[in-house]
């Protein structure tokens, strides 16, 4: 193993442009895929800027690397790179973790290594420069970085293609997954939990950010588990996620009296949204802003204000609501009057959408944050009949075509 270290400007960084070496990969099945640069089993770290920066339009394959230490970003690619990095651990960076511009850039985990760690740093960065950047995230774990785990913030007019599937996000200190401006965001099947200020935000923005958010578990993080300030939705939408115990709203659009909220169109499609809001503030699902969001086939409980608070007391229908804004107390309390109670699953609003429904969702083990639905649930076959929405998978699905209420339910269904 080789370790690197120095303290001068840019020491020791590692910087690869066109045709530098030339070294075949055997795993890669073409000429096309093989990087033309491997480096595997190396230490780089106290280095003043960056650990290794690579530009250049040669393939380079980072395997098995120790990168930290660096008083600035651990990895930095631009300038057409193409980066393959697989089973490293970047680490205690100062300003950021890896900050990518202008490349296209893989984090993996594969057959023969684990996935890269991303840790204690600045932040995880991807800032393009050019159309069509392409990054992907795939199976690593993210986590106790001192700003975001995850940011994508593209510059002028270009456009970030953001892929983040199967990663393990945790303990940043300000959010898991931030995405500005013109990006392209699939986030599928992460595990976003215990971030100090929110689990997934999309801000605001000039081009709206185009989202996919599906099959993920956003829980405990500091503020909003999902907030979308500024965005539209991609193929999927916000679908079959498991939203609870985030400290602000489960799900939340807009900003009060934000001029650019009108910059919204989404679809927030068969979550399961439960226990959100024990700071004190937000709703199961919550929209503030101007533009068009539709609530449809979602499963919304325990919530600590409110269940459902939109604009207008509109554009949701087919949700399961109960027991929101009565923690501590059950819907039953006497003392209650029944108009009373559901006024308060919507936020004061005085009757819920067409083809919602109250009642008990029997989730199978919440005391061990199991809310898959029970074989008695009002949830199963209660969703929108539209066959645009039927459950394709059986199980999870424990009734018939028709969608089941919640992340259970609908084309996109997980088990929990």
């Amino acid at each position: 193993m080789r370790r690197f270290w120095a303290c001068t400007s840019y020491a020791i960084l590692i910087l690869i442009s066109t045709a530098v070496l030339c070294v075949a990969m055997d795993d890669m099945s073409t000429e096309a895929e093989r990087p033309s640069v491997i480096i595997e089993n190396n230490v780089l770290y106290r280095n003043c800027l960056v650990g290794i920066r690579i530009q250049g339009t040669t393939p380079v394959a980072l395997r098995g690397c120790r990168i930290h230490s660096n008083g600035m970003a651990g990895i930095a690619v631009d300038r057409e790179a193409k980066v393959t990095v697989v089973g490293c651990d970047v680490s205690k960076n100062g300003t950021g973790g890896i900050n990518v511009g202008e490349a296209e850039f893989t984090m993996v985990g594969d057959d023969t290594m684990p996935g890269n760690k991303v840790a204690k740093s600045g932040k995880t960065r991807s800032q393009g420069e050019t159309d069509g950047l392409a990054v992907k995230i795939l199976n690593n774990r993210i986590y106790m970085n001192n700003e975001g785990g995850i940011r994508s913030i593209p510059r002028n007019h270009s456009k970030v293609n953001l892929v983040v599937v199967g990663n393990d996000i945790y303990g940043n200190k300000k959010g898991g997954l931030r995405v500005e401006n013109n990006t392209k965001l699939r986030a599928k099947g992460n595990d976003i939990y215990e971030n100090g200020t929110l689990g997934i935000a999309s801000m605001q923005s000039v081009v709206p950010p185009e989202l996919d958010i599906y099959q993920n578990s956003v829980r405990f993080n500091g503020g909003p588990g999902i907030h979308v300030i500024n965005g539209r939705t991609g193929d999927i939408g916000i679908r079959n996620n498991w939203v609870y115990n985030n400290q602000r709203s489960g799900i939340a659009c807009g900003l009060v009296d934000d001029p650019d909220s009108e910059l919204l169109d989404l679809k927030i499609i068969n979550n399961t949204i439960v226990s959100n809001g024990s700071g004190g503030q937000g709703a199961g699902i919550r929209n503030d802003g101007e533009g068009k969001v539709i609530i449809l086939n979602n499963v919304v409980a325990y919530n600590y204000v409110t269940g459902i608070m939109t604009k207008g007391c509109e554009n949701y229908s087919h949700n399961l609501l109960f027991e929101n804004g009565f923690v501590g107390e059950g819907t039953h309390s006497a003392g209650i009057a029944v108009d009373w109670a559901e006024a308060m699953q919507y936020a004061g609003c005085m009757a819920g959408g067409k083809g919602d429904l109250m009642g008990d969702p029997l989730f199978f083990n919440p005391d061990k944050y199991n809310f898959s639905l029970g074989g008695e649930s009002p949830a199963i076959d209660a969703g929108s009949a539209t066959g645009v929405y039927n459950d394709v998978s059986f199980p999870p699905s424990k009734g018939g075509d028709r969608n089941d209420m919640g992340a259970t339910g609908g084309p996109y269904a997980i088990q929990k």
